[in-house]
Parts: structure tokens; sequence; C-alpha cells
């Protein structure tokens, strides 16, 4: 494929994406089998459009302001392309000394301002700067079927190098970008690929063996396979949602797994649907992973930044209250909750946890990090009661979370 090709094809999937508000993965997906991509195609677009995604607006800074709209989204590529070029032959040049920190990370000008009203100027351009580094790949080890330290071993023998994540029992990093998905221990069922901060969430909720879990957001199922490695054999995972095509993706998952409790897909058509009401007051723990912005995603979602919008934001934060106070009517007394986000906007988080605390006195928050110190997980410390996790400081992508008990 000719340099030009390459760079007319990028620039359509950037169009889609700014203008459409298209996903970038399906976009590129779509792109791909209409081509019939090969390996090669698909890695050289794939890095130009995430360059293009990651520092957007840094680019733009070098781009004529006199320049036709229509001629911009191919300048952009053509920059990131002569940058790609710089940087495998020479060291890249400096950057000029009069940007934005803002511009600096490429943030749109309403979330640097978000992050810099959390965190301050120095940590929200570190955070940011954090946000655009490509991610890694971490490997779970399904407990129920062997030890971390055994599927290290097994990886090893077929070429695959991991080491283990230092800060999670389960959690192992891999060296490059394998693909570990063709491999017979993933198809075993011995692992999953899970970001190593999407790995401190299950454990936060302490899920026991002969308990009855729901995950009221369950997706895909990367969060109830880690609930149904914790549990063991015995005990039932109810995992609901209103995507019945995500749903779908779990019971696939589902196939690989063995010695694992029950798990009863239940889908939904909203948080307050009917078939919930046999539940209330009934279930041991609850886990609300609840949809957000993503923005804690960033290394992995470029895209998003340039499609979430503050009025968004405001939306999801009130189906997130919703879905929290739903999960909350499931409970029996004594039971345990957790809601989580990959959001890094205290609206999202905090905001929604203490708009609960206000509105259900018969519920208490417990410290996070003495429950998952409890249970191996180390190195990450926090001032508050909440767990939150942020790529500059941690490595991995950004969460937060909290945990509640139900006193009566």
């Amino acid at each position: 494929m000719s340099p030009d090709i390459t760079l007319s094809l990028t620039a359509t999937l950037l169009e889609e994406i700014f203008d459409h508000a298209a996903p970038a993965d399906g976009a590129m997906r779509r792109l791909f089998q209409k081509r019939g991509s090969g390996p090669a195609e698909r890695n050289r677009i794939g890095d130009l459009l995430f360059t293009v995604l990651r520092h957007r607006r840094r680019l733009e800074r070098a781009l004529d302001p006199h320049l036709p709209t229509a001629n911009r989204l191919t300048a952009l590529v053509t920059l990131a392309a002569e940058e790609q070029t710089r940087s495998d032959d020479s060291p890249s040049p400096p950057e000029p000394s009069d940007l934005s920190p803002q511009e600096r990370c490429s943030l749109p000008e309403w979330l640097w301002e978000a992050f810099v009203a959390q965190r301050g100027a120095t940590e929200a351009l570190a955070q940011g700067l954090a946000l655009n580094r490509p991610a890694p790949t971490d490997l779970r080890v399904n407990r129920s079927q062997g030890t971390r330290e055994a599927l290290r071993i097994r990886l090893a023998a077929l070429g695959v190098i991991t080491e283990p994540l230092p800060r999670t029992p389960d959690g192992l990093r891999l060296t490059g970008h394998p693909p570990v998905t063709t491999l017979d221990p993933f198809h075993q069922g011995l692992f999953e690929i899970q970001d190593e901060g999407s790995q401190w969430i299950a454990p936060l909720l302490c899920p026991r063996p002969g308990e009855t879990v729901v995950d009221l957001c369950a997706g895909g199922g990367g969060k109830t396979l880690h609930l149904a490695s914790l549990m063991g054999r015995k005990g039932e995972i109810i995992a609901t949602d209103t995507d019945p095509g995500r749903l779908h993706q779990l019971s696939q998952r589902l196939r690989r797994l063995k010695n694992t409790p029950r798990v009863r897909v239940m889908p939904l058509r909203h948080e307050g649907d009917p078939a919930l009401r046999p539940l209330t007051g009934k279930i041991d723990a609850v886990l609300v992973d609840a949809p957000c912005s993503g923005t804690g995603t960033l290394r992995r979602r470029p895209d998003l930044k340039w499609q979430l919008t503050p009025e968004q934001v405001a939306v999801l934060h009130q189906r997130q209250c919703a879905l929290l106070d739903a999960a909350a009517r499931l409970l029996r007394p004594g039971g345990r909750l957790v809601y989580a986000t990959c959001s890094l906007l205290q609206q999202e988080n905090q905001a929604v946890v203490m708009s609960f605390l206000n509105e259900n006195p018969t519920f208490r928050q417990i410290p996070a990090m003495p429950t998952l110190a409890a249970q191996g997980f180390q190195g990450v410390y926090s001032e508050d009661t909440f767990l939150t996790l942020s790529p500059h400081l941690t490595g991995c992508d950004g969460f937060f979370a909290a945990l509640f008990q139900r006193n009566r």
C-alpha cells in the first residue's frame, strides 16, 4: 500500500470519528473488512490514526490557520506521519516553547479545566501526558484453574514473556503484544485479558463461595468472570445489562471457564425493570460497574476525548445515581455494594457517592484500601475511603471505586 493511500484512508477514518462520533475501533474494523486488509496495512493505518487521536491539539498548532477545513484532516495525518518518521530515524524535535499545557497533552478545553479543578495544573498535565502513552496488555489468571506463576511458566514455554504485576495478586503484564487469544491456555480458560486497574474492582466486593451476587452492568463480562474466579464453584452470579449484544459476548466467554459458580444472564430494559423485583432484599453483594465517560481509558480510546461533552457527563451522572439506587434495593441487611467507573471525573465518582449516601442512610461506606490489602493488593495508597487509580501514578487505566454495606 502506497504512503498516499495510507494517508487518505486514515483521513477518511478521522472524518468518520470527528464528524460522526463513530468509535475508532468500529470504524477501523469496517474499513479493514471492506478492504480485506492484512496485518501490515492494519498496523500502519492504526498507528497513524492513534497518533492523530492522541496528539490532535498539539499537531493542529503547526497547521496554517487559514487552511481550508476540507484539507485539515489530511494535513494532520501528514504531520503525524512525518513525526513518526522522525522518531524512527532520530530524536523528535522539541515542542514549541509557547505550547499551553492543554495543547501539550492534547485535551479539549473543558476536560483540561475539569482536571485542573480536581488536581491542580501540575498534576493535570502529568495525567494528561500519561493518557497519551500507549497502554500495555495485562492478563489476569483464573485462580480457580491455577496460579499466576504456573501460568507464567506455561506462557513462557509458548514464547510469551510476562512479568508479575507487583500490586495485584493475579496479574501479569505482557512484553509486547503477542496474539495471546490464539493460545491453548486462553481457550482453556486459564486467563483473561484485563487491565491492571480493572483487576482491583471485583475483589473490592469480597465475593464469597455460596453467595448470590449481582453484576448489575455486566456488559461483556470482564468483571463477571473475575467474580466467578474469586468465588470458586459455589454460589450464583446474576449478570444483567440492557445491551443484549454485550450479554451475548459474556455467554460466549463463559463457555471457556471451568470450576466456577452458576452464572445466570438476565437482559434488562432499564434499571427499574420488573425482572429485578424478585431479587429485592435478597442479594448478598452487588457490583455496579457503571456506564461512564471512559476518561480513565483514553490511552486505549483516545477518540473519546474528542466526542465527549460536559452535557453527556451530566446525563451520565443522573444514570449512575439511578443505577446505584436500584442496586441498593437488591441487597439484604449486611449486604455489600461496590460502585465503580473507569472515569477520572469527580462528577461521575465522588459526587455520585455523596449523593447516594445522603439519600440512603441505611448504608455506610467502608474504606477500600484495607479491604484490598487484606487480599494481597498493595502499593496504592489513598487519603480517603475511595479506591482511585490514575495512569500517571499507577501506570494502569484510571478507575474509581467505593465500597458500601447495608446496615439494616
